[in-house]
């Protein structure tokens, strides 16, 4: 069997390279940190984000010392991808051969002739390879389908030689990345498909029929590398309206896991152990979500909670885990008692709505509008049952304001209260152009 290593300055050598021709053994590496460091990045992440890239460098070890090991797992293009990172990193200082993709995938690319990809199944447990490890600083995952990765790298629940290695990684300082698929993996609990949707109205799944599941239908639930102990992990989040399946995944995992966190594309979550704490880079939001003292309540009629708590984080805020508190920018402002906006009733139809996307809704529309304490907005597909998604801003809310990119607004919403109540929909056309919205809550 062959055992190989790519490194893009080589390519077309390694791929057919032996056990005999991997790269000599250098001497460990002398990290930054006690402990790793995790960066976890929502999917669609630009190549002119250097913010998240320079923080990744520099949790490697910064230009001179960081050596990256790619994870493809995820990936149906592992090349293609690679390749793309690769060029993003040496925009931002490093050379080509500091990075290295690790044969790791599940299915051949039919866009490489040269190389059969499905071959590398066996590459997380090829004790070489996994050997190979102990020479670099970083290990990131391509985004792709979450599940390929958990099935290569722990089959069955059995963590792998490479896993191991990549743990080993973590432990001594190192920073462990992912984009989409490679940040859903993180957590104990894995976020493995389905959508807001079909997790509030279909409950959750044991079967998988492909990607496209994920983005329709029931909640699936797996088990995640765990690498981020402290709350389960959703991606692509604001964009695709996730907020409610990673609601549902925290109500059902609200023992050991009460916390989500789910991040926007273009957006990282940087955790570092050393401190226990969190950071939000990038060009969008993370938004926690909170069940500790949440109420399911029994109703025929659909998915019903009340006092789920919504926090919107964004511009380098930070969350503390030992203290359970958020902490703004401090560039920024509060908004209670210095509101901007005195509006009675924002309006929230969607892509009619001033601030259509989650984050907007609440740091606008809501804490930062002296003339609201509740936006409501609603969920549904015509005609039939429902939701009224209640948010409400009470005591325990806070918000924080400021211009930190030029006149980019930053805002924050902490605390932020939701209901979410199953609701029966009647609409009547009046003409084509006009519609008739009769809300009947039960």
């Amino acid at each position: 069997m062959k055992h190989i290593v790519i490194s893009l300055l080589s390519l077309s050598v390694l791929l057919g390279c032996s056990k005999a021709d991997l790269p000599k053994p250098k001497p460990q590496p002398k990290l930054m940190l006690d402990k790793g460091s995790l960066v976890l990045v929502g999917g669609a992440l630009a190549g002119s984000n250097a913010e998240i890239y320079q923080r990744f460098i520099a949790l490697a070890g910064g230009e001179l010392q960081a050596r990256i090991a790619v994870i493809p797992a995820a990936s149906g293009q592992p090349v293609k991808y690679f390749k793309q990172f690769q060029a993003d990193m040496v925009r931002y200082g490093l050379d080509e051969d500091q990075m290295s993709l690790f044969p790791v995938a599940v299915a051949d690319d039919k866009n490489t002739a040269d190389v059969d990809e499905s071959t590398w199944r066996r590459g997380a447990t090829d004790t070489q390879l996994a050997g190979h490890l102990s020479q670099y600083t970083a290990v990131w995952f391509l985004g792709g389908d979450q599940l390929n990765i958990t099935a290569t790298l722990a089959p069955n629940g059995i963590k792998s030689v490479l896993l191991q290695a990549i743990w080993d990684v973590y432990q001594r300082g190192g920073v462990i990345g992912g984009t989409s698929a490679g940040a859903a993996m993180m957590s104990e609990v894995m976020i493995a498909a389905g959508d807001s949707w079909g997790a509030l109205t279909k409950g959750t799944t044991d079967t998988y029929h492909g990607i496209q599941d994920q983005e329709n239908g029931p909640l699936l639930l797996a088990q995640g590398l765990g690498f981020f102990p402290h709350a389960i992990i959703d991606q692509h989040f604001d964009r695709k309206a996730r907020f409610g399946r990673l609601i549902v995944a925290t109500e059902l995992s609200k023992v050991h896991f009460p916390m989500g966190f789910g991040i926007d594309e273009n957006t990282a979550l940087v955790y570092t152990a050393q401190d226990n704490s969190a950071q939000v880079i990038g060009a969008g939001a993370v938004t926690a979500i909170d069940v500790t003292h949440a109420k399911r309540i029994d109703n025929p009629k659909g998915y019903h909670i009340e006092n789920v708590r919504l926090s919107v984080m964004q511009g380098g805020d930070r969350y503390n885990f030992d203290t359970e508190q958020f902490v703004a920018n401090p560039l920024k402002s509060a908004t209670v008692g210095h509101e901007y906006l005195n509006l009675a009733k924002p309006i929230v139809s969607g892509v009619f709505s001033r601030n259509s996307r989650l984050k907007d809704m609440l740091t606008f529309d809501l804490v930062d509008n002296k003339g609201s304490s509740e936006v409501v907005s609603y969920l549904h597909q015509g005609s039939g049952v429902g939701f009224t998604l209640r948010f409400v801003q009470d005591e325990h809310t806070t918000g924080y304001w400021q211009y930190l990119d030029g006149m980019l607004d930053s805002g924050s919403a902490f605390g932020v209260r939701l209901d979410i109540i199953p609701t029966e929909f009647s609409i009547t056309p009046l003409t084509a152009a006009s519609q008739e919205l009769v809300e009947k809550p039960q």
